[in-house]
């Protein structure tokens, strides 16, 4: 959709959230600069789910965007927002799927204030990578973005890991057995079965899951 009034009303939810400049908003939410700008400047159009995600950066109804029916909107102090790469890698819950290095593909927003709660890692040792397959669930479903602590690199406590094991690249949960410092690497879906890996050099941590993300519908 093409509309003079929703491109004017998504710069001035912008501005009212505290974005001086288009390059800003996209730096802190990752649009692409083209794009978004086409969409504020009204020589592109604009899909209703590309409107969805703007209002929810903004913090305002979509009706709104849409239509402008709703009272005017608040002035507003800008949160911080920071972002951690995406990387197109998916670490298997299945099966098991080769691992391959490459550059984020995006970058997923975070208000600060809501990652600090999450973790006090270092934002440069947090990475997004997506779920694939089904041996995880019902903890991790397919498709689901999990927030990972890179800075982890051995099993320590009980907990989600991302782990190469044989070329593999998994999401297991794993535990050190205490008696016989082996790793046990289990799936939460019962028809898979559980691995003990009596080598522990065999398996090379990546990090550690801290937050899981999921599509609903």
């Amino acid at each position: 959709m093409t509309d003079s009034a929703i491109a004017a009303r998504l710069r001035e939810a912008r501005i009212n959230a505290g974005y001086e400049t288009v390059m800003e908003a996209c730096e802190a939410f990752g649009f692409k600069y083209a794009t978004y700008a086409g969409h504020e400047n009204g020589s592109r159009g604009v899909k209703a789910d590309s409107l969805k995600r703007y209002a929810t950066a903004f913090r305002v109804p979509i009706e709104w965007l849409l239509t402008g029916a709703q009272t005017a909107l608040k002035p507003s102090h800008r949160e911080a927002i920071t972002t951690i790469p995406i990387y197109d890698i998916r670490a298997s819950a299945g099966p098991g799927a080769m691992a391959e290095d490459g550059e984020p593909i995006g970058y997923q927003p975070y208000r600060q204030q809501e990652l600090s709660r999450i973790t006090r890692t270092a934002e440069d040792n947090l990475a997004v990578i997506r779920v694939a397959g089904d041996s995880m669930e019902p903890t991790l479903a397919n498709a689901d973005q999990v927030l990972v602590d890179r800075s982890v690199r051995k099993v320590g406590r009980d907990g989600i890991y991302i782990i190469a094991l044989e070329d593999d690249l998994l999401v297991k949960r794993c535990q050190v057995d205490l008696q016989t410092r082996h790793i046990i690497v289990k799936s939460d879906n019962p028809a898979y079965e559980t691995m003990t890996v009596t080598d522990a050099e065999r398996v090379e941590v990546l990090g550690r899951v801290i937050w899981i993300g999921r599509v609903l519908g």
